[in-house]
Formats: C-alpha cells, structure tokens, sequence
C-alpha cells in the first residue's frame, strides 16, 4: 500500500493571480464557556483579480508561522462553491510590512513575489460585514483622542488621575448620597458630584452641572430617561476591558497608558436624552482630572466623621501644580440637603417587565383570617375587623390606585387599621418623611387595638398572634424611615423593641440590626445580638462574627477559626468582598443556603463594614490562599 504524502506548493500550478494578506484585531469580544472575553484576530486571504474571499480564519493573534501555514492551506485548498483549483499565486501584497518581511523568505523559495501594499478600505468592508453577524447594530463609541483638541498626552494625564484615584477607594468612606461641591479654577460655578462604588456595583463619578439635576435623580419617576438632564448625563466609570470603547483600547496598548487594575479602565461618558452617548471634550477631561487628583486628597486629609459615625460638614481649596500653572480646586461636604424620596420599583433579576405589585405574602393572611379569624378571643365582628378585611382584599389587589382606595376606605372604617397606613406609606408617600409619619400613625393605630393589657401579656409571641402583624409592620417601617433620615438611635432602639416582643423574629429584624449596629460602630452591642441568636446559621451571622472577632484580636487563632467557618458555610462571599466579582445591578429574588445569591446578598450591604476594617480582607486572602 502506497503511504499518501502532503501534496507541496510547490507541485501546485502558479497562476498570475495577486492576492492580499492581512491580519487585524476584531473590534468584537468572544467569551469562550468557562473563560475570560479575547478580542479575536481575523487572518484574510483576498484574491484580488477573482475577487473572492481565498481564506479566512478568525481565532488567537497569529505569530509569523501562523500567517505561514494559513498561507499555505490557501493555495492548497480552493474556497467551497467556487471553481478553482489549488495553486500559487504570482504575488502576495501584505498589509503589514513587518510581517512581509518575515515571510518573503519562505515564500520566495515557493516563486511568490512578496510586496507591501496595504488597501485598507477594501479589508475594512469585508470585516464590517463580518462583524454585523458578530455584535449588535449599534453605533460605537467615539474615542477619547476624537474629541477636538484632546490630546494623548492630556488622556494620559486623566488615566494617570484616574488610577491614583481608584486605588486610593475614596467611596470607602463616601456614599452615594454623600455629594461633594467641586468648583476648579477658573470655574465660577460647581459641579456636583456623587462617588460611586460603596455598593460594589459601579464604582466612578456621576457629574451633575446643576442642582436641579441632581436633585431629579432623587424624585419620583416613572423611567430613567426622565431624569436625564438636557445636556446629557455626564459620568465617569470604572469599567472592565469588554466596556471600553474600541479606538480607547487601540489607544492605550498604542500610548500605554496607566490602568490600575482589572475592572478599573476609566470610560467617561455623556448619556443624552435621545439615546445616544458621547465623549467629554478637553475642557471637561481635564476638569475630571483635576477632579479625580483633588478628591483622594480631600478624603484623607479633611473629610472626617463625628462620635456618631457621620461625616462632618467641611469645606476647602486644595492647589494643584498642573503643566498649565496653579489649579486651586474647591470641595464643599455636604453640597446640599437631597430629598428623601421613596421609589418603588419591581424588577425581575434578568430586567424583564413585571406587574405593578407582584405576588403580596400579606395577602395570606387574608386566607389564614377568614379560616382561623384572629387566632385569639378577641372580638372578631368589629369595624376593626372589617377594615382589615379590606386590608387583605389591597393586598391581592394588583392595581396601585385601587390598592391606595382600598387603604382609604378601610381607615373609614377604622382609624385604627395600622395596615391602612403601612399601604399608604409604601405606595402613596412621595418622600421619606411622609412615609415616616405614616407608619408612626399606623403604629399609634396598633396600640390603641391592641390596649396595654394585650402588650403585657404577649410579649415575645408577637407575630405569631395574626392581629399583631400590622402593628410589627408599621414599627419596621418606622425603624427604616428612622435610619434613613439619619436618626439612628431611634431606629436602633425600635429594632431592639421588635426583638423584645417577637424574639423568634420572623420578620428577620436581627439582619437589618446587624447592618445598623455595624454602621453606628456599636460593636459590643452587636456581640450582644450575635450571642442573643447563637445558633444562626447564615452568611451574615458568619461573616460578621468572624469581622467582629478580627475587630477585637485581629489575625488570631479564635478569628482565624471564625473565618474558616464562615468561608466553610459559603466560600462565594470572598470573591465579592476582595473584588473578584462585582455586585449585580439587581439583587437576586432568592436566596439558597451557601449559594451565591446568598453571597451577593451578603456582600451587598456589607462589602464596606470588611472595607472599612484595616487589614480584614487582606487577613481573608491570607486565609482563603495561605500561598499567595
């Protein structure tokens, strides 16, 4: 049997064609199952007098034997559904002059001449088409470097800023509510900054150039695109590689600019009110540079908090050496008082579209009054009764206005329906305080049904008794609307009443009390808590414990043991502490015992409180990957 052997170029007939070979990076990400996103390469093999497409492949960057051996199995194989058989070509015109360079040896010796001679247009065309099948239709972003009189020298000062700015974590210590003045010279009036990233979501700068603007955000809306201010919504990301637009990545690689880290490539941007985004121009580039230089410095030097834990008013001029002379850049803490307002929105993790009010647990109760009434002696055929009946009709009912009809109705049938006022205040109060004042009416209502008696006999079985879940809802509420106006000690002392009267806590009081006693730095209070429900089991007890033991002894043996029971219950958490992965959009809808929704979940009010604490996620690195 005769052994088949590799046919060579060389025994292939050479026509007079001249072909063309270029090899370009993909302005498209491909995310491989399991891996990190790769821009791709594309190798293309042109016949320019047949016109056709000889050969394409699109993959990893191809080194010189690469492009080689696609050259070769271009003159080998003939593209399918075109009749023409295997040959050589005349000539091969090559876009790029360093890669012609490395294969005119090998190619000579095959009677190819070789030439530099790019036609970049007509590759242009052929991967834009390519690329249509490959991304959405969406216009790209322009380039820093296409603005007017931006330079890549200025870029380069801006992500100089930007990376000393986001190592330096300033949103450690400032919230997204806490907003900061920042007048840079010669500016005669601020602009209003908010810092992102004490959420893990975002992290960057959101700039406002007026109150107004800012001010909408915070206000009732029915969509985002209401509160986009005429002239734009002008932010600043921090964002990971597949997030930066195209002629920015060339950019960089091309000028290497400084980038602090994975996740943390600065894309500034202008969301418009028509949909589309554009680019800052020079003025407002380096108006962020000035800013991201001046902010870590405020942060460290001046911004400082009272006993209570809040930040102290402050304001300064801080001057900055610039190729352009003195810069004096002027902070104000706090720019302003923000209204406090209530949104309601119901959204499915995946963003799909969901009913106004979707499923209410409180309409159970409905089904257990009707079969059980209040599970206790008292009178059942009251108005009180009959405006609760009501209540539970509001529940189910899915439509907002005939929710809050419902709720006014019931209140003329008894002003002492404290569920009347829990629905009030979750869908018709516009601000913070509104819904504070409703809730305090809804708990006065509790107690005037309830009577003194009936608190001295059921202490800790309440919600357990069906007529008490009203007044526990309002007292939450209260605590809530509490903390959110800054009256923390109140909040405090009503979530230490809810546990009094219902130590089961089927409300999970004690999750939120964790979050409020961390917040206020209280942490022999918070021992107290941790020991009052020694047997919890859930990431938030674990985690904390071990974060209160690292508080009091540092790395320990007793700390070190807490972590590792913590990382044992669920080992997802350390990736959204330590910034591994960044905290979703949207907080999943369930939680599972050791998942990640559970660690999301976690992390999502908690991430800071680790932040915060000198060494903690280092110590937790440490642990998790003793190696490193």
């Amino acid at each position: 049997m005769v052994k088949k052997t590799r046919k060579s170029p060389l025994s292939l007939p050479q026509t007079n064609d001249t072909w063309y070979f270029a090899v370009r990076k993909l302005r498209a990400w491909i995310a491989p199952e399991g891996e990190e996103p790769v821009r791709p390469f594309i190798m293309i093999t042109l016949n320019l007098d047949q016109g056709i497409i000889q050969d394409i492949t699109v993959g990893e960057k191809p080194d010189s034997i690469a492009a080689h051996n696609q050259l070769i199995s271009a003159m080998l194989h003939s593209p399918k559904g075109v009749k023409i058989k295997p040959h050589r070509p005349a000539r091969v015109f090559f876009e790029d002059k360093t890669l012609m360079q490395a294969l005119t040896p090998a190619l000579q010796q095959m009677e190819i001449e070789c030439k530099y001679q790019p036609h970049k247009e007509m590759v242009d065309e052929i991967i834009e088409e390519l690329l249509t099948h490959m991304t959405d239709d969406e216009p790209e972003t322009p380039g820093l470097l296409a603005q007017k009189q931006v330079t890549p020298k200025l870029v380069e000062g801006l992500f100089d800023a930007a990376a000393g700015f986001y190592r330096s974590a300033p949103w450690i210590q400032i919230g997204n509510e806490d907003v900061l003045s920042i007048q840079v010279s010669p500016q005669q009036v601020p602009y209003y900054i908010v810092v992102m990233g004490q959420g893990g979501v975002e992290y960057g700068l959101a700039l406002y150039k007026r109150w107004e603007d800012l001010e909408r955000q915070f206000l009732p809306h029915d969509h985002p695109d209401e509160i986009i201010p005429i002239d734009g919504l002008h932010s600043l990301f921090f964002n990971d590689i597949t997030q930066v637009p195209f002629d920015d990545l060339d950019a960089i690689e091309k000028y290497n600019w400084e980038i602090a880290g994975q996740g943390a490539y600065p894309v500034p941007l202008i969301f418009l009110p028509s949909g589309t985004v554009q680019r800052p121009n020079r003025d407002e580039l380096l108006w962020y540079k000035a800013a991201l230089t001046a902010i870590p410095v405020f942060v460290r030097d001046y911004l400082r908090r009272n006993a209570g834990g809040d930040l102290q008013a402050v304001e300064v001029s801080i001057l900055m050496n610039t190729s352009a002379g003195v810069v004096i850049v002027k902070i104000i803490y706090p720019a302003g008082d923000l209204p406090k307002s209530r949104q309601f929105a119901y959204q499915e993790e995946d963003g799909e579209e969901q009913l106004a009010f979707p499923f209410d647990r409180r309409a159970m109760e409905g089904d257990m009054f009707r079969m059980f009434g209040m599970l206790s002696d008292r009178e059942t055929n009251s108005k009180l009764a009959k405006a609760q009946q009501l209540m539970y009709q509001a529940w189910e009912e899915k439509n907002p206005a005939k929710r809050i009809a419902l709720a006014r109705k019931a209140l003329k049938v008894s002003e002492d329906c404290s569920d009347a006022y829990v629905l009030l205040a979750e869908e018709e109060a516009g601000t913070v305080q509104q819904a504070l004042e409703y809730y305090q009416a809804g708990m006065e209502a509790g107690e005037r049904a309830l009577g003194d008696a009936y608190f001295e006999e059921n202490t800790g079985h309440f919600w357990g008794l069906l007529e008490t879940r009203p007044y526990m809802r309002s007292m939450e509420g209260m605590a809530s609307c509490l903390w959110q106006l800054g009256h923390k000690a109140k909040a405090l002392e009503t979530y230490w009443e809810m546990l009094r009267l219902n130590p089961g806590d089927n409300q999970g009081i004690r999750y939120v009390l964790v979050d409020l006693l961390l917040n206020m730095n209280r942490i022999p209070e918070l021992e107290k808590l941790l020991k009052l429900y020694r047997d919890e089991g859930s990431a938030v007890w674990l985690y904390t414990k071990a974060l209160v033991a690292y508080l009091k002894k540092g790395d320990h043996p007793s700390s070190n043991r807490a972590l590792k029971s913590a990382l044992r219950h669920n080992p997802h958490v350390y990736d959204y502490l330590c910034s591994k992965k960044r905290i979703p959009n949207r907080l999943p809808s369930y939680i599972g015992i050791g998942d990640d929704a559970e660690a999301i979940a976690y992390a999502a009010n908690h991430l800071n409180y680790w932040r915060k604490t000198p060494g903690a996620l280092e110590w937790m690195q440490k642990e998790l990957h003793p190696e490193s």
